[in-house]
């Protein structure tokens, strides 16, 4: 950085304050560090901070107040608000309209480092925060379906494809069909997704070798080794049920995360899918289709 950002972490926990400042020391910041947020107002008088970091739950003046008075001291600071999940969601949502951004706790290093450029770039250089975020582009969870883990795959089917449908409707409806089955266990807790790509896996004789070595040789020259399959396999793996077949909770990511940290994220975990969550629950997810769409959008502009 040619020039450092100073930055001002206010949080209770002296540990956490410790080693977050430090890690941002090595990363170029300018940190100054406070356990109260009356300690933070009357520094932040003395000396100014291009950024706050501020945790939502302190003893004393917590993070609502606090942050309405460090806007009194300058309009224009960028706050980063840090929430554990206990806090409350409406007193989250209160403190969004006035905090540059929110991260849950703990936070990644590395995101956090992100966001502060992000802030700082927004109050000195007229930076434009783009105005979508993951909530915005997001399947909201109201509109997937649900499946037991202990249905059968053809009920779980049949429910992502309309078990009311005739057969011969179901190609109009395959739009819907391409979300997810949302899976939940016996105390009705989310605890994993079964995907179109979970069943095609799944039809696969059991007997070829994982890594596929069987498949590319063998069925190069005998038509007999995949000849009248299909349909058996496909009747095999109709009756087990959909925890033994389903994948595992994909990547989660905030509700206020922008479009390139969705993007990151879907490349970097390798995922098509990924939950979207509030401060205390999933409230939806994103797929490779929704972002890409994105991309394309802008660059059609």
């Amino acid at each position: 950085m040619e020039k450092k950002i100073r930055v001002l972490l206010v949080d209770d926990e002296d540990r956490f304050c410790k080693t977050t400042s430090k890690l941002l020391n090595k990363k170029g910041f300018d940190m100054a560090s406070t356990n109260t947020a009356e300690k933070a107002i009357k520094l932040l008088k003395k000396s100014p901070r291009d950024v706050i970091v501020l945790d939502i739950k302190m003893a004393g003046m917590d993070g609502h107040t606090a942050l309405q008075e460090i806007k009194k001291t300058d309009a224009d600071i960028q706050v980063i608000v840090l929430t554990g999940y206990g806090t409350k969601y409406s007193a989250m949502r209160a403190l969004i309209r006035e905090a540059f951004d929110y991260l849950a706790k703990p936070c990644d290093v590395e995101i956090l480092a992100s966001r502060i450029q992000d802030a700082y770039m927004a109050k000195h250089h007229g930076f434009k925060i783009d105005g979508k975020k993951a909530l915005n582009i997001m399947t909201s969870i109201e509109e997937l379906k649900t499946v037991s883990a202990e249905d059968t795959i053809k009920k779980a089917i049949e429910k992502m494809m309309g078990a009311n449908e005739k057969i011969s409707a179901w190609p109009m409806a395959m739009e819907d069909s391409l979300r997810p089955l949302l899976v939940i266990d016996e105390r009705n807790i989310l605890t994993g997704i079964l995907t179109k790509m979970d069943v095609i896996r799944a039809v696969r004789p059991e007997y070829v070798s994982a890594d596929g070595s069987l498949t590319q040789e063998s069925s190069r020259f005998s038509s007999i080794f995949w000849s009248g399959f299909f349909s058996d396999r496909v009747k095999a793996i109709s009756l087990k049920k959909v925890k033994d077949l389903m994948s595992g909770l994909p990547p989660v990511i905030s509700e206020n995360a922008n479009l390139l940290e969705v993007a990151h994220l879907m490349w970097q975990e390798s995922k098509r899918l990924l939950l979207v969550q509030d401060i205390s629950k999933v409230i939806g997810i994103i797929n490779d289709q929704d972002i890409f769409f994105e991309i394309a959008t802008v660059m059609k502009k």
